[in-house]
This record gives structure tokens, C-alpha cells and sequence, in this order.
């Protein structure tokens, strides 16, 4: 379905004008590539609704955005208790709360992957017409009264982004995401080693020699298939360990994601004695390597150092395929700091549907802040000098 000028906003892919759409995005981001978004959505359409958005200028296509209505479930917790100040009728009889959310980002990565605009315009300008676009997808048949929260997500600069709080939205930080810069003197992972401090180089040759015994091997389109049910339980293991949980078939996707992107979707199986055991997944992502999801058997997690086997491992696919950035994302930032990671604030911008309750929104945003982590500084200081 089509609504008036300038904004084009669809409800399925099939009906995105892929010439006016590639012209803005072309490859700037592979999160908003037609190719990513078809894969995606196909698999998780019983999940996840998307929205799409074509912002014109008369007939010239200024922005393209996505937008995602997805159901976000917390755990019994501190942050329930919040929540249920607003949210009362999400409690579910386990006491955890389930709300349903418009996201201009993507759930599944982390930055500023809502929305990609053509050089006519600012990137400010983009975020105002995104905002705008927000407005008119509430409106959508099937979408009337479907979410309570509107969510803009992982921005770096907050003056590029002020302009949601003319829309009423509220700003804060999650937690921080780990970023690793790939030196370009680090043409194997042996010389990324050997910039190490001794004792950093050690805990790392420790987890290799722990892992052993652990083949990582490439998985294609039909080997996802073959061991769909394994991933399954992998993804779930580490879903289990999270205070909130969200588009939990994420791993039926894999096999549409590989058909789709080809090299450009990483899925890889970390097999011991030809069990599987764990995976990682990433994506190419123009010169960034984007680290997305890992599965883990817990059971082999400590005896064979499976998670940061699998975190070293996306050091080397990046450095394999000559990449400058890896994005390690959120969570266990110590371990990530110690593989050389810094991290990065992300800025978040919500709003309530209702104008009394987004009000009422303001004292429960101010209690989100970034986790406390600590960092640390694994490179010699030589390699800091230069």
C-alpha cells in the first residue's frame, strides 16, 4: 500500500520500487540492502512486521528507512517493576512484560542501520523525515494501536539526532558497544598477537590451546539446513542467559540469509569431535565486519574456552578479509577489551504512543544507563604511540 507524497511507505518488499530504493542505498549498508531485507523478512515474517519508507523530493528519492514492529519480553527483574508502571497490561502470568515496539534500526545489529539518505540532503534533515515517517506508519491499516513504543536506535552523535526530542521522544545509553580497529600492519593473527603485552598474549594463546580440539568450518546454505534444530538450541542457550529476549527464531533466517548475501553472510560451526558445540555469524558490511549472533553448549563453554575461541575468530575473519572495522556489539565488554575492543556509546530516542504516558516515560528512561564495565589496554605501548 502506497500513501501520499512525499512519503512512500510499504508493507511488503514485493512493492519497494528497487530502482528508487538502490539509488539511496546502494552500498552503504548491507542492513538495508534489498537482498538482506527480503531474506529476513521471509523468515521471520510470522515474528517481525516491516515497514518500508521512501522519502521523495518530487520524484527524486531523498531517504530510504526501514521500520520493525516486534514484540520485546522482559524478565522478572528491577527493570519489570519500572516497566510496569506504564506498561501494567504486558504482564504476562510469569511476571515478565511484553511490549510491542516500532524500531527504526535493526534488532538484530547494532548502529545506526534504520535508514540511508542520498547526498541532497543531511543526515539531521534525514532523522527529521524518518520522524515524520514514524508518524504516518502509526497510522497504517493493521498497524493502528499494534505498539506502544517508538524507538530510533544506536546513534553516535547527539546533536545529528536532537531533532527527535521535537517529536517528544527521550534520549539515553544502553550499553556501550565494543569496537576493535583492525591495524593494518596486521596482515595474520599471529602479528595482531604479537602487538600484544605478554599477559594479554598469553590468556589469548590459552584459550586456543583450550580449544584445540574445536574445527571451525564454514556452513552453507544447505549444511544451516541440515543442523537448523542444533542452532536452534545453541541460540536459545545464550538467549536464556538475557533479561529481555526478542525475535527468538532468529536463526530460521540463516538459511535465507546465506541464499541471499551469499560471502557476504558468515555463518561458521564450531564442531568437537564432529558435534556441533557453538557458531558465530557475521556480516560484511562494505570495510566493517559486523559480529552478530553466537551460539553456545555450555556444557563446553569453560573446558574448551568456546566463547572466546569464537570471539578470536571473528579477529580472524577480519583480518582474512581485509577489513578495518570489527563490531563486536554489546555485552561482555571485559572480555572484548581485552582482545583490544573500545567501547562506544550508543544513543537511543523513545517515545510512547499515548502523550500522558510518554510523560510518565521520563523517570523510567533516566534509570537506563549503560552497564559498568572495565576496560582494559592489551596492546604494547608502542602500538598506542602510533
Amino acid at each position: 500500500m502506497r500513501s501520499p507524497a512525499p512519503f512512500s511507505i510499504f508493507t511488503k518488499i514485493s512493492e519497494i520500487p528497487k530502482k528508487d530504493w538502490n539509488a539511496i542505498v546502494a552500498e552503504q549498508n548491507i542492513f538495508l540492502s534489498l537482498n538482506y531485507l527480503e531474506a529476513i523478512s521471509r523468515s521471520l515474517k510470522n515474528e517481525i512486521q516491516w515497514v518500508y519508507v521512501l522519502v521523495y523530493d518530487q520524484a527524486r528519492p531523498l531517504v530510504a528507512g526501514v521500520f520493525q514492529r516486534a514484540t520485546f519480553t522482559y524478565k522478572k527483574g528491577s527493570q519489570t517493576n519500572l516497566l510496569l508502571k506504564l506498561f501494567q497490561d504486558c504482564k504476562n502470568a510469569d511476571e515478565s512484560v511484553s511490549i510491542n515496539g516500532l524500531v527504526c534500526g535493526n534488532i538484530f545489529a547494532t548502529g545506526p542501520h534504520g535508514f540511508a539518505h542520498s547526498d541532497q540532503i543531511v543526515f539531521n534533515a534525514a532523522v527529521e523525515l524518518m520522524a515524520a515517517a514514524a508518524k504516518q506508519v502509526r497510522k497504517l491499516k493493521g498497524l493502528e494501536d499494534s505498539f506502544s513504543i517508538q524507538l530510533f536506535k544506536d546513534f553516535d552523535v547527539p546533536s545529528q539526532v536532537a531533532v527527535l526530542e521535537d517529536f517528544n521522544y527521550r534520549a539515553f545509553q544502553a550499553d556501550v558497544t565494543m569496537v576493535l580497529a583492525i591495524d593494518e600492519g596486521w596482515e595474520t593473527f599471529q602479528q595482531y598477537l604479537d602487538t600484544m603485552k605478554a599477559k594479554y598474549r598469553t590468556k589469548a594463546n590459552s584459550a586456543f590451546k583450550k580449544a584445540t580440539d574445536i574445527e571451525i568450518l564454514p556452513l552453507s546454505a544447505k549444511e544451516i539446513v541440515l543442523h537448523q534444530v542444533r542452532l536452534q538450541g545453541l541460540f536459545n542457550n545464550v538467549q536464556q542467559q538475557s533479561s529481555y529476549s526478542y525475535g527468538e527464531s532468529y536463526p530460521k533466517a540463516f538459511h535465507q540469509l546465506k541464499l541471499g548475501l551469499g560471502e557476504k553472510f558468515i555463518c561458521k560451526g564450531a564442531f568437537l569431535h564432529s558435534k556441533l558445540i557453538g557458531f558465530c555469524t557475521a556480516f560484511i558490511n562494505g570495510s566493517t565486519l559486523e559480529a552478530s549472533y553466537v551460539g553456545l553448549d555450555y556444557n563446553y563453554n569453560i573446558p574448551h574456552a568456546l566463547y572466546e575461541r569464537l570471539l578470536y575468530h571473528y579477529v580472524e575473519i577480519a583480518i582474512e578479509h581485509g577489513m578495518e572495522i570489527l563490531h563486536l556489539g554489546r555485552t561482555s565488554e571485559l572480555i572484548k577489551s581485552a582482545m583490544g575492543a573500545v567501547p562506544q556509546p550508543k544513543l537511543l530516542y523513545a517515545k510512547h504512543t499515548s502523550k500522558l504516558k510518554n510523560a510518565l516515560l521520563k523517570p523510567i528512561i533516566e534509570n537506563i544507563s549503560p552497564s559498568p564495565h572495565e576496560l582494559r589496554t592489551p596492546f604494547k605501548a608502542s602500538f598506542y604511540k602510533q
